[in-house]
């Protein structure tokens, strides 16, 4: 045993000049950070696996699962092919190479490319929405805290991502409950909003607890769309301690519901 959507924001670039250090900013990030779980739990969780959909309407359209070897960087994701057969994509994230199977048969050349750049793009997309209170001190990310936007109930935190591929967004605001560090809403631009726009945004629900075997993360696995009737929603969070050798390596389907277990 080894040990151890895509809903993608384009955001404007800002224009804004940033303070290259901002001790506010930093001081709430960590807080965030904290409240999710701390650096000393999130560095020593070996594997990730969950399952990443949107509701519209009521209706939840198509779920693809993830599993993260977060020691190794090795990945798998499972999306719906046109039978209800996955596809099983295996790829690692920091070179970006991997292969991809359907009925558990490796595809060619062009197409398994493709959809190993596909799969990259939606562990970059898909665990943004669910890590973001992890990736506040990643390279390239900048933060500067919001005065004038903050109030009583929240703070705002506004966050530039300046590496490509490693976001699907170039700058978030964060709105950050007082009372709990956690984040309440997130907010953004689209390129086609002028710079007088309102910032569109999601909610942030369903804060869920996981006891995990190096100790405990909280995730909100619900996101709600403002003024329309559109979720981000995650399932299936695991952290376990170790998962079979084979799913890393086989085309094989794997990650049907239930089975990662901790």
């Amino acid at each position: 045993m080894q040990k151890a959507a895509v809903l993608v924001l384009s955001l404007f670039i800002s224009v804004t000049v940033w303070a290259q250090e901002d001790p506010i900013a930093d001081s709430l990030a960590q807080r965030v950070f904290e409240a999710a779980g701390g650096p000393g739990v999130w560095s020593r969780v070996p594997y990730l696996a969950f399952s990443f959909g949107v509701e519209e309407n009521r209706q939840i359209g198509r779920v693809v699962r993830h599993l993260w070897n977060r020691n190794t960087n090795q990945y798998r994701l499972e999306t719906p092919g046109p039978t209800g057969e996955p596809y099983v994509v295996l790829f690692d994230v920091d070179t970006r190479q991997g292969k991809a199977y359907w009925g558990g048969v490796e595809l060619g050349n062009k197409e398994s490319a493709t959809r190993v750049a596909d799969a990259f793009q939606r562990f970059v997309n898909d665990t943004f929405w669910l890590l973001m209170p992890f990736r506040l001190f990643d390279a390239g990310v900048e933060r500067a805290f919001l005065p004038d936007s903050s109030n009583d109930v929240v703070d705002v935190l506004r966050i530039r991502f300046t590496l490509p591929d490693r976001a699907p967004t170039d700058e978030v605001h964060l709105n950050i409950a007082r009372e709990t560090g956690r984040i309440v809403q997130w907010k953004y631009r689209t390129p086609a909003d002028g710079p007088d726009t309102p910032l569109r945004g999601f909610e942030w629900r369903d804060y869920t607890r996981y006891v995990t075997p190096v100790g405990e993360v909280v995730l909100s696995i619900r996101k709600r769309a403002l003024g329309r009737p559109f979720e981000v929603v995650v399932g299936g969070v695991r952290m376990p301690q170790e998962v079979p050798d084979d799913w890393f390596t086989t085309g094989v389907p794997k990650l049907t519901p239930g089975a990662v277990r901790e």
